[in-house]
């Protein structure tokens, strides 16, 4: 029998090895199997059977091994992995690969397995039941639309901040597991939202499993297994839990459906909530994408019909929004001190205020570190990564030069590297220096850090967040940590330092990423009977995108956001890839960059496609750990189109055999 299988590398072929089926009469589509590849031997993903091959019976070698002989995925699960391979040009053994946790494919050992059950325990969990709250209208209304026997379209549940989507989760997740069904729940970032896992695993004990990557891998073994075997009925995960093998699949959450963090940046570049609506479709399952601010993308599939729309427009108990009010820091005289220009004496006496009253107050601000870097003052040199085109970040506590694309780290030095000048000095502003500056005004307060600095894991997150809901902490600083999913009644305020800070990133989605932040962390606020209050800094307080945001205008933000995207051909009117180029030499990546974009312009028209190529050009971080980028984006009418001409590029880049890495990312969000 000859077995074909793929592997879990970068080719686009698959492989005939024999097989006497005496040994393995149960192999099949989504078996594993060792194999020997070259000098080395891998595990391989069976992808089919058949009696003959092309290859010479001489050349032909054996399968080394069956690791697993019963099929990983299952018939639905095998298509919609082909699918994935297909729609990201991605080889398929890799994205098998990503499905399946690697411990799984080595060999059994009771001492191992022991260990995985121990760590697997997961006791920060909640124990025993919980009342189930009453609905409001709003909420009755979208679960029946959910349940509805004969819509199966994607919904996209649109509810403002403190609206009530969990429960609308909670309740078609218990009508679904009624009828034999399991389910799926999508976050965007495990270790970000604690409270949503503690709801779900307190509303369904024992039937929850977690899959994310800050398990261990005997623990991500474990929990699959939990999963695979039909013990857990409900995931809650990140983005690679759409992967997860729940049994009779009923419902797909996509909580936050917006984030950024649901596409992956690296390898198989996959967007988890895209192939949520795919695999549902496949299942046959319920898929809820839900957002306050939903993306630009599921919005227009709402509006075109492609999604269900659902409306959740009031909070629970009627509680009112938070007034929200701004503060020009052009205004010197809006100023706290001379020194503080990003501090308002506005903001510091609302703090002040909520410090009085008992209550708690979270600052935003998108930046680690104390300050964006090191400069000096004689020479005006400043200190930059050895590795990428980047500014080294400078941190006080502990003192550290760091760069946040390859991680590397320097001592903060006495004296200038370029003149021997003392004279060094910061500019920017980062979480650490707001803490230090609060720690001043307010000597009293309790003051906590959330953001990657402070926090390095979920234990420490974990602490900080049970501190917060005790009340052991006034005063949260942040970057986008405290904007995802918390529920704190505590919160009477939120300030955000400098709010246009990220419309200026050369980026078509800074509007909408701007709008969607300012949204979330406001909805932070009023929780409680209070209903808060939100104070906006800002150098231009007028900006549309602020004053939407700020006014809870999401409508009409999104009629004009996407008439630009119309105009200028952006998504989602338009499907794009990046290209992305790098090696250890500029000039190679430049010329291989610039000889693709060419064939790519010729093909294009010689196949009469109406594919647009922008590029290619310098990457905006043009290094990063010692590879020079380039980079250009291919648009195109539609999937058929994009995919054509991505096939195509594939194939030029596997004959050249250049020594430039080619990196294709469909549906890209990072154009940095």
């Amino acid at each position: 029998m000859i077995v074909d299988v793929v592997v879990p590398y970068r080719v686009n072929q698959s492989f005939h090895y024999k097989l006497d089926q005496t040994i393995a009469p149960n192999i099949g589509e989504g078996s594993v199997v060792e194999v020997s590849l070259g000098s080395k031997k891998t595990h391989a993903f069976v992808i089919g059977l058949q009696d003959s091959s092309d290859v010479p019976d001489e050349k032909l070698k054996s399968i080394s091994k069956i690791l697993q002989e019963e099929p990983v995925f299952s018939q639905n699960m095998l298509k919609f992995l082909r699918w994935t391979s297909d729609y990201y040009c991605h080889p398929l053994g890799e994205v098998f690969d990503a499905a399946i946790p690697r411990q799984l494919l080595k060999p059994k050992k009771e001492k191992t397995r022991k260990k995985a059950n121990v760590t697997s325990d997961f006791s920060f969990l909640p124990r025993g039941k919980v009342d189930k709250p009453i609905l409001t209208e709003e909420q009755d209304r979208a679960v029946s639309e959910i349940l509805s026997p004969t819509e199966n379209r994607p919904f996209l549940l649109h509810g403002i901040t403190g609206s009530g989507k969990t429960e609308v989760y909670l309740q078609v997740l218990e009508a679904l597991l009624s009828q034999g069904k399991g389910g799926i729940i999508l976050v965007p970032e495990i270790a970000l939202t604690p409270q949503l896992l503690g709801r779900f695993s307190a509303r369904f004990p024992g039937k929850v499993a977690i899959l994310h990557s800050d398990l261990t891998p005997s623990q991500r073994s474990s929990q699959w297994e939990k999963v695979f075997s039909g013990e857990a009925q409900i995931v809650v995960g990140a983005r690679s839990a759409v992967f997860a093998p729940v049994k009779n699949l009923g419902l797909i959450v996509v909580d936050e459906e917006q984030e950024a963090s649901f596409k992956q940046e690296d390898s198989l570049r996959y967007h988890a909530r895209d192939l949520a609506v795919v695999r549902g479709s496949i299942e046959k399952a319920k898929v809820i994408l839900g957002s306050a601010t939903p993306s630009l993308e599921s919005f227009s599939n709402a509006q075109n019909g492609r999604y269900c729309y659902l409306e959740l427009k009031k909070r629970i108990n009627q509680r009112p929004l938070p007034k929200t009010t701004f503060v020009d820091i052009k205004n010197p005289s809006e100023w706290f001190q001379s020194q503080t220009p990003w501090l308002s004496r506005k903001l510091v006496e609302k703090i002040d205020g909520v410090l009085q009253n008992g209550q708690q107050a979270i600052l935003y601000l998108n930046r680690l570190g104390f300050a964006h870097f090191l400069f000096c003052k004689d020479c005006g040199h400043t200190y930059r990564c050895k590795n990428c085109d980047v500014a080294l970040t400078y941190y006080q506590n502990p003192a550290k030069l760091k760069c946040h694309y390859c991680g590397d780290q320097r001592a903060v030095p006495l004296q200038c590297e370029a003149c021997q000048g003392v004279n060094l000095d910061s500019i920017g502003l980062g979480t650490e220096q707001v803490e230090k500056k609060l720690r001043r005004i307010f000597p009293k307060a309790r003051i906590s850090r959330m953001d990657r600095g402070a926090i390095k894991g979920r234990k420490e997150l974990e602490a900080v967040l049970q501190e917060i809901a005790e009340k052991k902490v006034d005063i949260i600083i942040g970057t986008q940590m405290v904007a995802k999913g918390h529920d704190f009644p505590g919160i009477a305020l939120v300030g955000i330092l400098l709010a246009d800070a990220s419309l200026n990133i050369p980026d078509f989605r800074a509007n909408e990423r701007t709008f969607q932040v300012i949204t979330q962390v406001s909805g932070r606020a009023g929780r409680a009977e209070d209903p808060g209050e939100v104070i906006i800094q800002s150098l231009n307080p007028n900006h549309p995108v602020l004053q939407w945001a700020a006014n809870n205008k999401t409508l009409e933000f999104y009629s004009t956001e996407l008439n630009s995207r119309k105009l200028f051909l952006f998504p989602p009117f338009q499907r794009t890839a990046l290209l992305r180029f790098q090696h250890t030499d500029a000039r190679t990546v430049q010329k291989y960059a610039e000889l693709i974009a060419q064939f790519t312009r010729s093909e294009s028209q010689r196949a009469g496609l109406s594919c647009q190529v922008l590029g290619p050009s310098e990457a905006p971080i043009s290094k990063v750990k010692r590879l020079y980028r380039w980079q250009c984006l291919v648009k195109a009418p539609s999937v058929k189109e994009l995919q054509q001409v991505l096939r195509k590029i594939h194939a030029f880049d596997g004959q050249a055999k250049s020594p430039v890495k080619l990196a294709v990312d469909v549906d890209p969000l990072n154009s940095l």
